[in-house]
């Protein structure tokens, strides 16, 4: 990441942080335990579903009546569940329409898909209002996210919530987004987008059972998995937004040929009328599949595609891959934005939160002003994805929110590293004559957790590059302070204009030593290694 791109993330984290915390309804910090984020699917199969109505909520304290497919065990949802199958399998969808109109079921980007039970409908059988079934029989043929959705007045049906996602896994496995190993993911990232937009006016209409005209279609909300920004980054299942189970934080980390070498799958799917322009900050994603069919040309040649901005169109669905790469250091002290940060006393967040870490140089932690909150947990960058139709990024007018969600991303082996990890937090070097025409140094080392607390019980091992220790390891352990000394061998006046020791490593008993985030608060070292000059 370049220096300007820090530049662009302060000032996004600013405003995140304010824009966020204005809204009534209650936000969760991000922090996310083991699978409360990302996609969660309802395997088949065989699928048992029915149709529910119910209210959705808005970050504006409104409500909004819906219908929605759900399980048959289950409650009102919106989205409908995630359907997701295996390549080759048989899968049948048995529902039961609880609404007061026929209902029914189309799977687009599905051959061959029978029906029965029902009546007959203009595209699929229909099940009958109150109480009818029918039931949907087909082979998942072709890997890949494709919609699921109301056949039955489309217009009205699917704007009132009768749409949910069909996940397709390829035969080469549950990592793979197709049958190409170009399609590798790391399964504990796969993210779901699913857009759509809703007219208030018209929920209105259909619960008071009252008419609508739909050439005064006017959306006022916009969502991201059934819900607005800044419902979209709380977890999956809060308590607070009963039904609407999916959240759409996208969490990743920096990519890493060793220890993070695959990147995240984001399946985006438009269940709308409107086509959505998304806009992700943060990085490019590259393109591999769209409406169900992997990107490949006549003659098997790739032809995905990096994209910064994509315009999702009405019933379209894409399947992109992401990485995040790191290009500065992720460090503490590293190089400062360009730009002057007020001082502390000057430093003001709107209701005293923000999303910022308090480190002007973006490493880990940093410090903020008495009485503010933050939501940053261990350095972690925030980037908002979002409509670039800036209008729907908003709720009923009032930014931000709307159709958009945040992109967050972890420190190199995320926050439970980071947090139990340890570093140089800086390197004093002195020196002193000791007769002879020799002379000695010596070297102050602290040792700071991430939050640059001091460490005591640390070991740390270095080398001298010069003197009668020349290439031999030294090792201190620190004080309650974070400190230890080494001193080199004896040094000649004449010949040893300086020397210079370097830390090899740092050990604990309960922490792991990050060499990345080693820095010195007054420059005169690299924070991992000081050169120190004869007296």
């Amino acid at each position: 990441m370049t220096t300007r791109s820090r530049k662009i993330i302060i000032i996004l984290l600013l405003i995140c942080g304010l824009a966020i915390m204005t809204w009534s309804t209650p936000v969760a910090p991000v922090a996310s335990a083991a699978g409360s984020i990302g996609m969660v699917c309802t395997n088949g199969p065989t699928f048992d579903l029915k149709t529910a109505s119910g209210h959705i909520y808005t970050p504006d304290g409104n409500s909004i009546f819906m219908w929605g497919y759900a399980t048959a065990s289950g409650s009102f949802q919106m989205p409908g569940p995630v359907l997701c199958v295996n390549e080759g399998q048989t899968v049948t969808v048995n529902l039961t329409n609880n609404l007061p109109e026929p209902v029914s079921i189309i799977f687009p980007g599905q051959t061959n898909v029978t029906s029965s039970g029902g009546s007959d409908g203009l595209f699929t059988k229909e099940a009958g209002a109150s109480g009818g079934t029918v039931s949907y029989t087909f082979t998942a043929s072709e890997p890949g996210t494709y919609l699921y959705e109301s056949g039955t007045n489309l217009e009205k049906q699917i704007q009132m919530g009768l749409y949910g996602v069909l996940v397709v896994r390829p035969a080469m496995g549950g990592n793979f987004a197709y049958n190409h190993a170009s399609t590798q993911f790391n399964p504990a990232r796969e993210y779901l987008v699913v857009l759509n937009e809703i007219d208030p006016e018209l929920h209105r209409a259909v619960e008071l059972n009252q008419t609508y005209d739909f050439s005064t279609f006017n959306d006022d909300y916009w969502t991201v998995n059934g819900r607005s920004f800044p419902d979209t980054i709380s977890d999956n299942s809060v308590s607070w937004l009963p039904s609407q189970p999916y959240g759409a934080l996208v969490k990743v980390e920096p990519y890493d040929p060793s220890t993070n070498p695959l990147p995240a799958l984001i399946r985006y799917a438009n269940a709308g009328m409107v086509n959505h322009p998304f806009h992700p900050h943060g990085n490019h994603l590259r393109v591999i599949g769209r409406d169900g069919r992997l990107l490949r040309g006549p003659g098997g040649e790739d032809i995905s595609f990096e994209d910064f901005t994509r315009t999702i169109g009405s019933g379209q669905t894409y399947d992109l891959l992401f990485r995040w790469d790191d290009v500065d250091p992720w460090i503490t002290g590293g190089a400062p934005v360009p730009v002057t940060i007020p001082g502390l006393q000057n430093l003001v967040f709107k209701d005293g939160v923000t999303f910022y870490s308090g480190d002007p140089n973006l490493g880990q932690t940093g410090e903020l002003p008495v009485g503010v909150t933050s939501y940053n947990q261990c350095g972690e960058f925030y980037f908002p994805w979002h409509s670039h139709a800036l209008f729907e990024f908003t709720n009923f007018d009032e930014g931000f929110g709307g159709l958009a969600t945040i992109l967050r991303v972890d420190p190199p082996g995320g926050c439970a590293a980071v947090i139990n990890s340890m570093h140089v937090g800086d390197l004093d070097g002195t020196s002193g004559t000791i007769g002879g025409g020799r002379w000695r140094a010596t070297v102050t080392v602290i040792v700071h957790n991430f939050q640059h607390n001091p460490v005591s019980g640390a070991t740390v091992t270095g080398t001298w590059s010069a003197g009668d220790t020349n290439g031999r390891t030294l090792t201190c352990v620190t004080d309650t302070l974070g400190r230890c000394t080494v001193t080199s061998g004896r040094l000649s006046l004449t010949s040893n204009a300086d020397v210079t020791f370097t830390v090899t490593s740092v050990t604990h008993a309960t922490r792991t030593y990050y060499s990345g985030a080693n820095h010195d608060p007054d420059g005169d070292s690299t924070g991992t290694s000081i050169t120190v000059p004869r007296p």
